[in-house]
This record gives C-alpha cells, structure tokens and sequence, in this order.
C-alpha cells in the first residue's frame, strides 16, 4: 500500500485526562489480564452467554470447583481469547430468572473469587494458603505500580513525542494475559521512581574494576575485549583511568547498573575482594542510560549499544539475573546467528547480536557464592540499530504499539501510523486529521516482514526467534511497515536435528549447548511466542480498534501463508511447518495465572487454545 490507499476522516476521539482515575484504569487493565488469563487456562475459550431476565449482560465466567458464576459484558469476542470487557460485573445470589437476584462485585471481590476457585486445585491446606496468598500479594502489588505509572502518564505536562526511547518506556500496563504484569519485589518506592522506565528516567552507571585473572568473559569478536573496546563508554574509561592507583590500570571495567552495585557491596564475598584490591569499586561514572521496557536492559545512545545488567530484584516471575547459563545460552544464540546473518537479515529484517558477555569469576569456591558473583556482576553487550536515534525512522517495539495510553482511545500504534505519513506528506493533506489506513493491506505487509522470515528462516535453518511483542520492533516509513527487528537472543531455540545437518554442531557450539533443542521443543516455541503471543495481540488491536471482526485479519494470515506454502514443495521442511500451522486445531499457550499460582515461573505450565488461523 502507498499513501495513495489512505484516506482522510476529520473525525478524532479524544478523552480528557482529568476524567480518568489512574487507580481506576489500572483496576480495568488489571482486571483484564486476570480474567483473560483464567477464561484461556480453563478452557473457557468463548464466554458469551444470552440471559432472558438480563439482556444487558453477554458474558459468563464460569467457577465450577467453587460453584460461583461471574457475569458481565462481552464488548469484543477474541479468537485467541483477547477479550474486552464492559465495566461492571455481576454474581447472581439466587435463581438467574429473579431480577432482585444479582449483585455487582468489585475488583476486589472478582479477584477473591478467582484465587479460591484457581488455589482450590492445590490439595495440600498448607500449600494452598500459602501460594494463594503470595499470588494475592503479587496481584496488588502488581495493582500499585501499575496505578502509579498511569498516574505519572497522565501529569505529564510535556506532549508525548514518539520516538524510540519513549516507545520503550511506554509499556505501563503490561502483558495481556498475565495475572500480575507490574509486580516488581526488590524496588523501594523511590528506587521505582528512579529507575523504572515507565517514570521516563535516565540514570547513570555504575562500575568496577577487576583484576584480569578473576574476569569471565566471552565475546563474538576479538575487538570487543580489554575497557578499550569501542562498547566500553567514554566517560567510564574517563574516570577509570582517574581513580585507579597506577598498580591496577590494566584492570578490566565491569558496568553495573547503580541499584545493583549497592546491592553487592553488600555481599560478603565482594566486601572481601574490596579490601583485597582484586576488585575496585568505582562509583558512578556515567554515561547517562535509559532503561527500557525489562528494566534491567539500558539504552547506550552514545556508544550506541544496549548493556542487559543484572538486577537482583524480581519482575513478574523471576529475578533478573544473568546467570552462567543464560551468558553460555546467548553467546551461543548469537553465534548460530552470526552463521546465517549474511544470508537471512536485509533491511527490512534484522536480528540483533549480542555481542558478548563480562562477569567476575572466583577460583575454588562453594559453587553456591560463585553463582551469585556470576549471576550478580554479569553484563551483555548487544548491538542497537543505528535508527534508535532517528527522530522521524526510529524502530518502536511492537509491545508499546499495543498500549492504550491513559485519556486515550487508540493504541500507540495507530498514531504511530498517522505521524510517520503525516511526516512524510503535504500538511494540507493530513494536517489536524485522523489518516484511516487499509488495516488489511497494512496487516499482510507487516506479515511479509515478520511472519514470513521467521517461518523461513526456522524451517530452513532451525532457529526459532523468540519474537513476542516486546522482543520485536518495527520501523515505519509512511505510515507502513518497513523493517521488522527481533532482539534478545537468550530465548532463542534451534532445531538438533537442522543444526546437525549444517554443521553448526562441535564448531560453532558444543552437543550440549542449552540453546539446543527437539523439532516439536523448538515448534513449539515458535507457535506461541510468534503466532500466539505476538500476532494474536496485533490482530485484535486492528480488529477492534477499527470496529471490525478479527476473522478477516485471520485470512490474511492464512492467506499469506498460503501464499508462501505454493512456493514450497511438497516435500519440504518448510511446507510441513506452514502445512502444521494452517491445520493443526489448536495452539500453545503459556499458563500465566496456573504458573504463578504454582510458582513454575522457570518451567512454566502451557496449555492449549484454538487455532484462530483455520
């Protein structure tokens, strides 16, 4: 599509922001994710319901192991179970014919329900009581930080300006299907409001200095070791060479995010190699990062890069920690990827490296204390577009496009549209007007981007990327899709079997590398963490955000795989996979709510839902 398919309606819905209660919204959207979650994990894929006595209700939540009916207002039927739901809930007290028999139920309330009808399949007493009410805790405190980014959303006095770092620190409410998706243990009040990117902070860094011998280290590229290496800041090295006695110059520089470099100060083991000198704490150095959207990955404007740190705090489900799996998995993630960069990625479809890793490693201690030093001081380096710091063709990740910001009525990625034409457009044409977009045309070439590389490139190669919504992001040039770009390449899986046959085994990495996996392991990830969590989100913003149903955008999915499948043969790997996806009657999905209830957040619960594809 070209600007010459948009059309022009002078028509623009707005809400005053004085008529919205953060403490309220985040009561909705919290509400949302909770119920979303357990109608898709008791397979209760399509709650609408029609009551004689009461028309105005359209949905029904079903309790069996407690006998509770919840009822309330479908306002979108999702496929994938993306529902929208009306603002007031009902249990009916006695027979549903009576009209006196209903009674309206809080959040507070709903919530109750939910947690005694989901910890009910705990037999244990003790261990129900107990997993109920942490998941009861992390459902609040999820409820607080979420009403207290929204709220600094809605005081802000300076107009949103759409660019790369606001997008990432945008994403205030979270994933749509988890039961607490703003939960966050380890922060203090004030250390929120100092380093969560949904305050739009920038802070800098910490750092030390270690001794070469006791350094842990492994990067893709010789040039990117030593603290001369071009990743390393400037000012950090500044001030290195400032503050080290002349004996400890040639100490290699660990960055630190500032929370975390208080936090080990206080570990004996690093008090300890403090006052030896093998170690040499540095303070504050700078430069100025930005967090984005995991907290714990910062934004390197100047160096033009992105350090993931390690943050001894929880988020969601786990703490967020680099551990030496997770540094031995990406490496060798981004090492099968350097193998078939050259062939696979163009400018329409990257995959950023992660360019290496530094930790601190001690000689002949307990392996407990070493993988908290591991774990603790561990850093990887990851390389960032160049268009990050593009005014008008930054790349936006896909997770904030999905975000409603508060006192609004579209999701980001429908203004992001409109800016990236209107930039690129006469301003009698689009000025003070609302561009309407070929949602259909528009879907199908973001797909051409995204969904058909990824399938490509697994079928053909074996690497599953493991693009979510807020592992992807995309550039736009007017107003249409133009490069797709996945990152983060610990969650990547690759096919044995392909990596066998090219090669990549006992040369690029070892038979048991963790990055490793089955044919159905490495599918199966596909599946949900592209098709179920990243597409289904996309289409049921289109789909409701433009008053249509979702079935068509559906067929332009199924359309251009198609499309893709007559261009295969027969016999093909890449037929099979398209084959699989176009037939198979259901989907993986990740079980948040049962997951976190049962605290599997390393070894999550999936469950299965209908393929909206068919």
């Amino acid at each position: 599509m070209t600007k010459d398919n948009v059309t022009i309606d002078t028509f623009q819905q707005t809400v005053h922001p004085s008529s919205v209660s953060p403490s309220g919204l985040a009561r909705q959207e919290m509400l949302s994710r909770i119920l979303n979650a357990y109608l898709r994990e008791t397979e209760q894929h399509d709650p609408y319901v029609r009551i004689a006595t009461r028309p105005d209700l359209s949905l029904v939540i079903e309790l069996p192991r407690t006998g509770q009916k919840i009822y309330g207002n479908l306002l979108h039927r999702s496929a994938a179970g993306h529902h929208v739901y009306g603002d007031t809930f009902h249990i009916a007290e006695s027979d549903e014919a009576q009209p006196d028999g209903w009674r309206e139920v809080s959040f507070e309330q709903i919530t109750t329900l939910l947690l005694d009808e989901i910890s009910s399949v705990e037999p244990n007493p003790e261990a129900r009581m107990l997993k109920r009410a942490e998941l009861e805790q992390m459902v609040y405190n999820s409820l607080e930080h979420m009403t207290s980014y929204l709220e600094h959303a809605l005081n802000a006095e300076s107009p949103v300006t759409l660019d790369f770092r606001y997008l990432e620190q945008a994403l205030l409410c979270g994933h749509p299907f988890h039961p607490t998706p703003k939960s966050l243990e380890g922060f203090s009040s004030s250390d929120s409001r100092a380093y969560s990117p949904e305050f739009g902070v920038s802070f800098p860094l910490s750092c030390f200095a270690v001794a070469p011998e006791l350094v842990l280290e492994d990067w893709l590229d010789i040039v990117d070791y030593g603290s001369e290496a071009p990743w390393v800041p400037a000012e950090m090295a500044e001030a290195a060479w400032k503050l080290l006695p002349l004996e400890s110059k040639h100490y290699v520089l660990l960055p630190c995010h500032p929370w975390q470099a208080s936090y080990l100060r206080t570990l004996e083991p690093v008090k300890s190699l403090l006052q030896q000198g093998t170690l040499i704490d540095l303070g504050t150095t700078g430069p100025s990062v930005y967090p984005t959207s995991s907290v714990r990955t910062v934004w390197n404007p100047k160096e033009g890069c992105f350090y993931k740190l390690s943050l001894h705090i929880r988020i969601t489900n786990f703490i967020r920690e680099n551990n030496e799996e997770q540094l031995l998995r990406t490496l060798d993630a981004s090492r099968i990827v350097k193998q078939i960069q050259d062939h696979w990625t163009s400018e329409k479809f990257q995959i950023l490296l992660e360019k290496g890793y530094r930790s601190l490693k001690l000689p002949e201690i307990p392996s407990f204390t070493q993988e908290a030093l591991i774990s603790g001081f561990s850093m990887i380096l990851r390389e960032a577009p160049e268009s990050c710091s593009s005014a008008t063709g930054a790349p936006y990740v896909v997770a904030s496009l999905m975000e409603v910001l508060p006192g609004e009525t579209e999701p980001l990625l429908f203004r992001a549209v409109r800016e990236s034409l209107q930039s690129s457009s006469s301003p009698d044409r689009v000025n003070d007007m609302r561009v309407q977009t070929d949602w259909y045309e528009w879907l199908r070439q973001y797909l051409e981007l995204s969904m058909v590389p990824l399938v490509e490139l697994y079928a053909e190669t074996g690497i599953s990327l493991e693009a979510h919504v807020q592992n992807s992001m995309l550039r736009l040039e007017d107003g249409m899709p133009a490069t797709f770009v996945v990152r983060d390449l610990e969650g990547i899986s690759v096919n044995r079997a392909l990596a066998e046959q090219q090669g990549w085994i006992d040369q690029v990495v070892n038979a048991n590398s963790p990055v490793l996996y089955t044919e159905e392991e490495s599918r199966h990830r596909l599946k949900y963490y592209f098709f179920v969590n990243h597409l289904s989100h996309l289409v049921q913003r289109l789909a409701y955000y433009t008053g249509q149903l979702e079935q068509p955008y559906w067929r332009v999915v199924r359309n251009t795989l198609e499309d893709l499948r007559k261009k295969t043969a027969e016999s093909s790997h890449i037929n099979d996979v398209i084959r699989d996806l176009l037939t198979t009657e259901t989907l993986p999905a990740k079980a948040n709510l049962l997951s976190r209830f049962h605290q599997r957040g390393e070894t999550p619960l999936y469950v299965n839902i209908p393929n909206p594809i068919r």
